[in-house]
Formats: C-alpha cells, sequence, structure tokens
C-alpha cells in the first residue's frame, strides 16, 4: 500500500507540475504584428540608413519590406552620417500590419501613414496599423 500512495503522489505532483509549466508557456507567448516599411524613392541614397527602434535595418529591397514585431510602439529614425534623427512612432497591434512610407526626397526625411491617428494628421507622427 504504501508504495502504491507514493506512487500516486508522484504521478500527482508531476502532472501538476506539467500543468504550471504549459499554463506559464503561454504567458510567456508575445504578440506580435508587422511593419511595412516603403521609401520614395525606391533607391534610397546609399549613405540613408533607415534604424527600427535602436537597430539598424538591412537595406530595402525595392524600396520596401515587412518586418514581424513585437505588439507596442517602435521609433524610427534616419541617419546619414550623425546620430539617427527620430522620424515616427509606429504603433504595432496583435495580427495587424502598419503601413508606413519614409519620403527621402524631402529635408528633412518624413513619415507618411497609411491611416494618422489624431485630428491633424501632418503634425501627427504616429502610425498606427
Amino acid at each position: 500500500m504504501r508504495f502504491s500512495r507514493a506512487a500516486g503522489f508522484a504521478a500527482t505532483s508531476v502532472i501538476v507540475a506539467l500543468g504550471a509549466i504549459g499554463l506559464s508557456a503561454c504567458k510567456l507567448e508575445k504578440s506580435t504584428g508587422y511593419i511595412e516599411i516603403r521609401t520614395v524613392p525606391a533607391n534610397p541614397p546609399p549613405h540613408l540608413k533607415l534604424f527600427l527602434d535602436s537597430e539598424a535595418l538591412e537595406p530595402l529591397k525595392k524600396g520596401a519590406a515587412v518586418l514581424r514585431q513585437q505588439v507596442g510602439t517602435h521609433k524610427l529614425a534616419v541617419a546619414g552620417s550623425g546620430d539617427p534623427l527620430p522620424l515616427c512612432e509606429l504603433v504595432v497591434k496583435k495580427d495587424r500590419i502598419t503601413t508606413v512610407t519614409v519620403s527621402l526626397l524631402d529635408r528633412p526625411p518624413r513619415c507618411q501613414c497609411r491611416a494618422a491617428t489624431g485630428t491633424d494628421a501632418a503634425s501627427n507622427k504616429k502610425c498606427e496599423g
């Protein structure tokens, strides 16, 4: 009898532990969305680099890229030879695409959102998907 109770207790403990690990794994899963970045002109000058948060992006192929990012607000910046100049904030929502066009012909470069938030789209520097 002692063996069967001990074995039953051990099996129950293992099941409870596995259940707790399974629940915590669900909570650790991060929500993601997408950022679509387009540049005008399609082939930007080679000395200009785009930065998302603090990471430099690879040169865009044919002026477009789609990036998978964590849900939240990310900062898009551009740099020539000096420090990155902030352009706009991109709000990423779960399973949504936030589209932004970066006009590099303007001085200074600027973001154009597909759907801007707020009442004055020209002065707003936040893009939402």
